[in-house]
């Protein structure tokens, strides 16, 4: 009777223990499977963050830009004095961002386009035109154009139509128009002075009515793909040849849990530039006869 209530009592032991076993091992696998699903909301937030600090530096040069624009709208108007038009052309290659959605979060590509001006006798009125369908704004930024290549030419436009047609591969959404302001005016000043631009020079920078040239967003992705499309030299605002990225940096809290932090880290355009595989030169422009003379040197 004691063997048989021994082994009886050791049966109970060893079922026992196996669902304890079985427990645990559950709660393990489920304390596992917790942590990963932690890690990986982890890792998206991060890059969430990176991507919407992105888009807010875009957003605020572009609101900038447009705030100090209208403070002075009402003298960017050509006066009309001119007693004749015009004849002119100019082409010169932009540079842009684009905007890019996959699932929740918004990515960021530099794109290529071409920028066509002509000058033609007419009212003074400023046309523009895109090929394909491309969401730019570059309104403001050719008004400010206008009256700039005026003011560095001595030569009126007001009874001159600027025609500007943006050229592009695709169909694209561009969220940074005013930054090609710069290369319009270069292009404009070209167009009526009758002389040829080094396509193999690339801009990315606002005009300002005075004819400085100010900040823009997306430095790094815009010489990226001008670098790719053959540029030689890369021009930008005076104090942008130095760019922010962001670098991953991996750290385990916990065995078994990897977290995906993007750290902030100041380099050299030109560096930068040159470990993506380009040779080519990034030189700061602060005015517009800066610009002018890198294109037509």
């Amino acid at each position: 009777m004691e063997d048989e209530a021994s082994r009886n009592y050791s049966r109970k032991l060893l079922a026992y223990s196996l669902i304890i076993n079985i427990l645990f091992a559950f709660i393990a696998c489920y304390a596992m499977w917790h942590w990963q699903n932690l890690r990986v909301q982890i890792n998206r937030l991060s890059d969430s963050y990176r991507k919407l600090e992105q888009e807010l530096n875009l957003t605020r040069t572009q609101m900038e830009y447009y705030k100090k624009q209208a403070e002075y709208y009402s003298s960017l108007i050509s006066s009309g004095a001119a007693t004749t038009g015009i004849i002119g052309h100019a082409s010169i290659p932009i540079v842009a961002v684009r905007a890019i959605q996959k699932g929740f979060t918004i990515q960021y590509e530099g794109v290529v386009m071409t920028v066509d001006v002509e000058l033609r006798e007419g009212k003074g009125r400023i046309l523009v035109n895109t090929i394909p369908k491309i969401g730019i704004d570059v309104q403001t930024s050719v008004v400010t154009a206008v009256k700039v290549a005026e003011n560095i030419t001595g030569i009126s436009l007001g009874k001159t139509d600027v025609v500007l047609t943006i050229k592009a591969s695709r169909e694209v959404n561009i969220v940074d128009g005013p930054s090609a302001g710069g290369a319009i005016t270069v292009a404009l000043i070209a167009a009526i002075r009758g002389e040829k631009i080094n396509k193999t020079v690339y801009m990315t920078g606002t005009i300002n009515n005075d004819g400085s040239i100010g900040p823009v967003g997306g430095v790094a992705e815009k010489a990226l793909a001008a670098a790719a499309n053959g540029s030689k030299v890369f021009l930008v605002p005076k104090g942008q040849s130095r760019i922010v990225i962001y670098v991953p940096r991996e750290s385990h809290p916990f065995p078994g849990l990897t977290i995906i932090r993007y750290e902030k880290k100041i380099v050299s355009l030109q560096d930068y530039l040159r470990k993506a595989g380009y040779s080519i030169a990034v030189k700061e422009v602060g005015s517009i006869k800066d610009a002018y003379a890198e294109f037509t040197g």
